[in-house]
């Protein structure tokens, strides 16, 4: 461009001098010189132009330069992005590898573990049921031992022998007692009873048979006995005093408060008499009585073989009467109801108003004692047969006990401790440390059936066996009064916490180590028992 405007520019001069040479006109030649002019500031002007134009072109170059610079680190740092992210993806493909590799590392050390941890459960289960296996073992040897030991201790009072026969009632009981046996096994509770003496015995001077017994009332310890002969006989502090001796008299049932006793005859009469003095006979409607049933505070029901009175104990009147078709075997208060029964087997409630609905029995079989403890809230049936049937107050069976071989004419009960008499001529004392909790399936000797959750041991009754029938019993706290056919009246303890406790404070000693070898053996530890 600016080599063409150069060419121009000396063309221009060229001609002006050419046309000045041919006398060219002053005007022409301004006309040259204006043009030439023009084309000289054309040419600065371009030749400006051309600066600008090169500065541009240097800048766009050097922009250019920039450019291809950034976009040479756009490029490297996109190369670098790109190494960058495939980097975190390799080690994101490695780090989710080793993941799984832990995790399956994990759950294969966690099935060792449960492996591990079932054989030993497994090892502990069979160690603990070898020690539980032991421990029965050993617990049942002991309860063996302490029989055989209360044997022992028995032969040794025949053989006169009281000193160590003493201290092995004694050790008896000890076993029985550490290893959760029964103390009131009969081997232990006999040997015991021989060891204190623990019984005292009392008779009516006519040798009636004491058909009622009844515990003093209050603070008092004693008891009141009736017999078939008339006699009413008071015992408290060890002595007996007779308040009544009437053979026209045959009292066959005995209540008393703490002001007056009531023994009802059997051919109808209610001899009233107080502890001190005085005696008010009472003659009820014609009847065979047999039985003094409380029912509330101020009424008492006499109950005959056809007949049922209620006496008014506030007036001592009869209040009214009530005849029965069936002859009647025994009456028992539960709670709000009356229940009678019948010698031909079947039962009746009767409620307070006197009202009498024939219900369900309870069990096949005639009734001949019965029981209801308030405290236990259980209902025991003594039947001709020997059994005795216990029941919840709903009324489901709870358990039979099976012992007496003849009919059962009395119950007692105290302190989870049931106390029967019978015409077998024993006395049975059913110690039921669970008995709320025993199940209501019966046990028989020959079936070996247990109620669920209660050893055997459980249901054998101590017996005492006095020769003569027992007709009547009553319990106070740890003392049971037996009426007998012969007409001696029994007191015994029925605590064996009691009679150990009297048995250690007696002897001087222990077994000896010697005599320990002996009657324990040598696969017992030794203890000094004193």
């Amino acid at each position: 461009m600016m080599l063409l405007i150069a060419l121009v520019a000396a063309a221009v001069i060229a001609l002006i001098a050419f046309s000045v040479g041919k006398g060219m006109t002053q005007h022409d030649y301004d006309k040259l010189v204006s043009e030439v002019e023009e084309l000289k500031s054309k040419e600065k002007e371009a030749t400006i132009v051309k600066r600008v134009s090169q500065q541009m072109e240097a800048i766009a170059y050097e922009q250019m330069s920039i450019s291809n610079k950034q976009r040479d680190r756009a490029e490297e740092q996109s190369r670098l992005a790109e190494a960058n992210a495939a980097r975190a993806e390799e080690q994101s493909r490695l780090a989710q590898e080793n993941a799984l590799r832990a995790q399956q590392q994990s759950l294969l050390a966690e099935r060792n573990a449960e492996v591990a941890s079932r054989a030993a459960e497994e090892a502990r289960e069979q160690r603990d049921a070898a020690t539980y296996a032991k421990s029965i073992s050993d617990t049942l040897s002991f309860r063996t031992l302490s029989r055989s030991l209360g044997t022992t201790a028995l032969s040794k009072f025949e053989n006169r022998d009281h000193e160590l026969a003493k201290i092995l009632a004694y050790t008896s009981w000890y076993f029985a007692d550490k290893y959760k046996g029964n103390p009131y096994q009969n081997e232990t509770y006999q040997a015991l009873q021989t060891a204190t003496g623990a019984w005292k015995v009392y008779s009516m001077p006519r040798r009636g048979a004491v058909y009622g017994v009844s515990v003093l009332k209050g603070g008092r310890e004693g008891c009141v006995a009736v017999s078939n002969y008339g006699e009413v006989a008071l015992i408290e502090t060890g002595k007996m005093r007779m308040l009544l001796q009437d053979n026209g008299y045959d009292f066959r049932s005995v209540w008393l408060n703490e002001k007056n006793i009531y023994a009802l005859s059997y051919a109808g009469e209610l001899c009233v008499l107080g502890f001190d003095a005085g005696l008010q006979t009472v003659d009820l409607p014609d009847g065979k009585y047999f039985s003094i049933v409380q029912l509330d505070a101020s009424t008492l029901l006499l109950v005959a073989r056809h007949l049922l009175v209620w006496f008014d104990i506030n007036t001592d009147r009869v209040k009214s009467t009530l005849l029965q078709t069936k002859e009647l075997s025994t009456v028992v208060k539960r709670k709000n109801k009356t229940l009678v029964f019948y010698k031909d087997g079947t039962c009746s409630e009767m409620d307070g108003a006197g009202n009498i609905t024939p219900r369900k029995s309870f069990i096949k079989g005639v009734v001949t004692a019965s029981l209801y403890s308030e405290s236990a809230e259980l209902l025991s049936l003594g039947l001709n047969n020997g059994d005795i049937a216990i029941f919840k107050d709903d009324d489901s069976h709870f358990t039979t006990l099976n012992g007496h071989i003849a009919q059962v004419t009395g119950l007692a009960y105290s302190n989870k401790k049931i106390v029967s008499s019978c015409y077998d001529q024993d006395m049975f004392l059913w110690y039921l440390p669970k008995l709320k909790n025993v199940n209501t399936e019966k046990r028989s000797e020959q079936s070996a059936k247990t109620p669920k959750g209660t050893p055997v041991e459980w249901l054998v009754p101590a017996k005492y066996s006095p020769e003569a029938w027992g007709l009547s019993v009553s319990v106070k706290g740890d003392w049971v009064w037996l009426g007998l056919s012969d007409g001696r009246i029994v007191k015994q303890c029925i605590s064996v916490a009691n009679m150990s406790r009297q048995v250690y404070n007696e002897i001087k000693r222990g077994l000896t180590p010697d005599e320990w070898m002996q009657y324990v053996g040598t696969s017992v530890e030794y203890v000094k028992l004193k």
